[in-house]
């Protein structure tokens, strides 16, 4: 009945948040938050839409990159019932949507020299109403015969071991989470995993108001996501959750509603705002 973590055409889901509500309401969905990377167009659409059916949580999801003894790592940074007009949090987000475009001319520029002739039209063409992004680039590169599948693409361009990869440049997770704080929201790390930065940032980024760490995702196991719940119940942190769906279209996506976000991960948030 409750996830936290839903992408629309926007970014780099398939539904338009209208399409994303109704199969929501249509399989019981009480409480959905719209945290669509870099973006919050969806947001009131799927507000609209819901007509209080089910309540809509305004929110987030920033693509950020800390830098760790001078190796880079992507790291998002969510944030839920969030005042998506604040000026701090658009700024945060305009600097992104401008980082987004250039990182896709970089990463065209690798794949021509790879010999695949993809231009920024392409691109767009199948972003739609989304914000360009990996997802569209490489089905561009997919429908210009650069590679067989997504996944293949994926591989083949987006992995930081590929010799086309094009180093994005974004905010840093403290400036995310200071905007998400000044739009009176509540921050939380994306799916953090297993790497050996994680909880050292996040130890950092408490000082800066981070509040919530995503413990109930589907690249977490049994054991990791029991790590992050003692961390955040040791630590005094929220716990958030979701199935981060992009949409029926990938088969490496879960699908709204598959990971289990229990009731009182929600309460507390709501407290939390309080």
């Amino acid at each position: 009945m409750i996830d936290l973590h839903l992408h629309t055409h926007h970014s780099d889901g398939t539904w338009s948040p209208r399409d994303l509500v109704e199969y929501a309401v249509g399989i019981g969905m009480k409480h959905i938050a719209i945290t669509d990377h870099d973006t919050v167009a969806g947001v009131q659409e799927a507000i609209d839409a819901a007509d209080k059916r089910l309540e809509i949580i305004p929110a987030v999801e920033i693509n950020t990159v800390h830098c760790d003894e001078g190796q880079n790592h992507d790291v998002h940074i969510l944030g839920y019932f969030i005042d998506i007009e604040n000026a701090q949090l658009t700024a945060v987000l305009d600097k992104q949507k401008q980082a987004r475009a250039n990182h896709v001319l970089d990463c065209l520029e690798k794949v021509a020299a790879s010999g695949v002739n993809v231009t920024l039209a392409d691109v767009q063409a199948c972003a739609g109403k989304g914000a360009i992004g990996k997802a569209h680039l490489t089905e561009a590169i997919v429908r210009a015969g650069g590679a067989a599948d997504l996944t293949e693409a994926y591989q083949k361009y987006m992995v930081r071991s590929s010799p086309f990869y094009a180093q994005r440049k974004s905010v840093a997770p403290a400036e995310a989470v200071r905007a998400i704080k000044a739009a009176g929201g509540i921050p939380s790390i994306a799916h953090p995993g297993k790497e050996a930065h994680v909880i050292p940032l996040i130890e950092a980024l408490r000082d800066d108001g981070l509040m919530g760490i995503e413990a109930f995702h589907r690249v977490h196991t049994l054991s990791l996501l029991r790590k992050y719940l003692r961390y955040a119940a040791r630590n005094k942190m929220l716990v958030t959750g979701g199935s981060d769906c992009h949409g029926p279209y990938q088969e490496f996506q879960s699908m709204m509603g598959t990971i289990s976000v229990p009731p009182e991960v929600l309460r507390a948030l709501q407290q939390a705002r309080s």
